[in-house]
């Protein structure tokens, strides 16, 4: 049976950069292994930021964090962008900065990216051994034994990096939560995050495929909870785009407690107030009294959103905008600022972009990443109860804690010294 210094549980971006870390760290003088259960390392990696890989972002601060935020701090400020754009471009891999502070490789491809990780791993020699979930670990007197379909490995350090549940087609699973939890750890219940929220089929069929630029804000028993903005692209079952992703998990936590009336608000003229609509559509009936009615939003909206507005605004509508009511016109115009929708769940596992939940930053040292509760394994990404805004802080996540959790690994294996 053969045996390594580190083994680490998957090969996604939290694992790739511990293994990377580790050796450089340990000055290539350490036996490392990268256990991964797809056919290959990465292939989460190539899907993110629609294969343009949004690294991390400029601003990167606990505000842009949920969870544990407060003892994940230390580690954000350790790690902040700089460093690891830093260690992207030590390994050959130059970033720029796009739109609202998000850094992307230069070649704005994903496979960039991982391609630099699996050329730096190979120089290494790091062993990569796909098709090898992980189905077992045991403690033994020198390391661990760890258990997969096709064999054993013994390593005298494990760095947990199997990811959290989203996207399971693209080989998500629970196996690492399950074999934390027989090491004694606890998991803050999981549920999907950055996912789009659902509501009823009869408001969100009429609306699919249309997009609007709105101020999105979720309440609970009409009291508001959260404010976003940017585009809202509705379909065929509800509310997507990035406002609307960093609504859900929210809305799920909310959607747990039993009789909760949850619902999506979006001002669809963020920039106008109700009076200043209310006369624009008065202007609007004084100047083409004999358009059509279900056109009177044609100037100010998308056209379908508009129609579908008046449709729930005013379930009678008349024939022509010259028959509006002073009264009617005042309802279209609080609508187009408090477009509510039912929120009456969110799409599966499949769709949501990450993990909300985990194993408790209480359990894990946040200095090294080793873990309280088992002395030798260390845990990084998405398995910790922390989890991102859009915008490349998941990433960031996962970059640090994998730097963190690799350097320290090695280090102690060599010398025992912890991490500076």
């Amino acid at each position: 049976m053969e045996t390594y210094d580190i083994a680490v549980l998957g090969g996604g971006a939290a694992g790739l950069m511990a293994a990377v870390a580790s050796t450089e760290a340990g000055h290539s003088g350490l036996r490392v292994l990268v256990l991964e259960g797809n056919a290959r390392v990465g292939k989460k990696l190539l899907a993110t930021g629609n294969g343009r890989c949004n690294l991390s972002n400029r601003h990167v601060a606990p505000a842009h964090y949920h969870g544990d935020t407060g003892r994940a701090a230390a580690l954000l400020k350790r790690f902040p962008p700089e460093k690891v754009a830093g260690q992207f471009a030590s390994m050959g891999l130059l970033c720029r900065e796009l739109e609202e502070g998000r850094l992307y490789p230069y070649s704005l491809q994903a496979s960039s990216v991982l391609e630099i990780l699996r050329l730096h791993l190979e120089r290494q020699r790091v062993e990569v051994k796909c098709e090898r979930l992980v189905t077992g670990i045991h403690r033994e007197k020198e390391g661990f034994l760890l258990q997969t379909g096709t064999g054993a490995y013994r390593a005298r350090k494990v760095i947990f990096a199997t990811g959290g549940l989203a996207y399971p087609q693209l080989g998500a699973n629970a196996s690492g939560y399950q074999l934390l939890e027989k090491l004694g750890h606890s998991i803050v219940p999981l549920r999907p995050a950055l996912v789009q929220i659902r509501t009823e089929p009869k408001r969100a069929k009429p609306l699919k495929g249309m997009r609007s630029h709105a101020e999105a804000t979720l309440l609970a028993d009409g009291t508001p909870l959260q404010k976003t903005s940017g585009e809202v692209q509705f379909t065929e079952h509800g509310l997507s785009g990035i406002c609307i992703f960093e609504l859900s998990r929210l809305a799920g936590q909310c959607l747990e407690q039993k009789n909760k009336k949850v619902e999506v608000a979006l001002d669809l003229m963020p920039e106008y107030t109700e009076s200043q609509i209310a006369s624009l559509l008065y202007q609007a009936v004084e100047r083409l009294p004999t358009l059509p009615s279900g056109d009177l939003l044609g100037g100010m909206l998308n056209r379908n959103v508009g129609r579908e507005l008046l449709r729930v605004a005013l379930p009678q509508l008349p024939k022509t905008a010259g028959q509006f009511s002073k009264g009617q016109l005042g309802t279209v115009s609080r609508t187009v600022k408090n477009f509510r929708f039912p929120v009456v769940g969110l799409l599966s596992w499949d769709s949501a972009q990450v993990t909300a939940g985990g194993v408790p930053l209480a359990e894990v040292d946040c200095r090294t990443m080793e873990s309280r509760k088992c002395r030798g394994v260390y845990l990084t990404g998405e398995l910790l109860n922390v989890d991102g805004d859009c915008g490349g802080y998941n990433l960031h996540w996962a970059w640090s804690t994998g730097m963190a959790a690799g350097r320290a690994c090695a280090r102690s294996l060599l010398n025992g010294m912890p991490e500076e």
